[in-house]
């Protein structure tokens, strides 16, 4: 017997059920490139017998395709890479077999499902991304204990405690009383306040009376 034939990684072998579907529009555009990608990733091998054609994925279940890999060599955004998982699971067409935790040596891992040929139909098995709350990675929480670094604080900038020069009434040119305030000293200020302070001062200087003055 012949040893076992691997097919050339150089395209993407697609039987024609999955093309039929591809045509349905059921997948957004972005979806039907990713799983072409998951496709291209396949390691198929002929196992079948007397001269009968038969491939296996051999690598199904230990399939990876980060996000990093999709935003760096197909200028897939995350948040559109992982909508286009779940679009993917939700039609039958991938399925996870280990959720990674976001570290370089725990990737999540892929099966090329075929719960799709059922899709639509009562035999068909429903599947979603569950939401992983192992906390693993890094988060808010336990950024600082993993990564061995403290937080920087935000300095906040407030005039909340900040005052007026002055509490006391100010009367305002031509007999108009302010109330005291505690307003940010950025407001403005009436400009009355200093003609009639000018004002005040040269009354100050100015004599009073001419009956004391000795001319020379």
């Amino acid at each position: 017997m012949s040893a076992p034939k691997y097919l050339s990684n150089n395209g993407i072998f697609i039987e024609k059920a999955p093309i039929r579907f591809l045509a349905s529009n059921r997948l957004t555009k972005t979806a039907v490139i990713v799983l072409l990608l998951f496709l291209k990733k396949r390691q198929l091998k002929d196992m079948g017998r007397q001269g009968k054609v038969r491939w296996v994925i051999v690598n199904n279940g230990k399939i990876v395709f980060p996000y990093c890999e999709a935003k760096k060599k197909y200028g897939i955004p995350a948040p559109t890479f992982a909508r286009a998982i779940d679009q993917l699971i939700e039609f039958g067409f991938i399925d996870i077999n280990h959720h990674g935790g976001g570290m370089a040596k725990d990737m999540t891992t892929y099966y090329i499902s075929d719960r799709w040929t059922d899709y639509g139909t009562p035999d068909f098995k429903e599947k979603s991304r569950r939401k992983d709350t192992r906390g693993l990675g890094f988060t808010k929480k336990n950024w600082e204990e993993r990564s061995k670094k403290k937080r920087r604080t935000k300095l906040k900038t407030s005039n909340e405690n900040v005052t007026a020069t002055s509490n006391k009434n100010v009367t305002a040119y031509r007999g108009i009383t302010h109330p005291p305030s505690n307003k940010n000293v950025t407001e403005e200020i009436d400009p009355n306040f200093f003609i009639y302070k000018g004002e005040e001062v040269f009354r100050y200087f100015q004599p009073r009376s001419n009956k004391n003055i000795t001319i020379l």
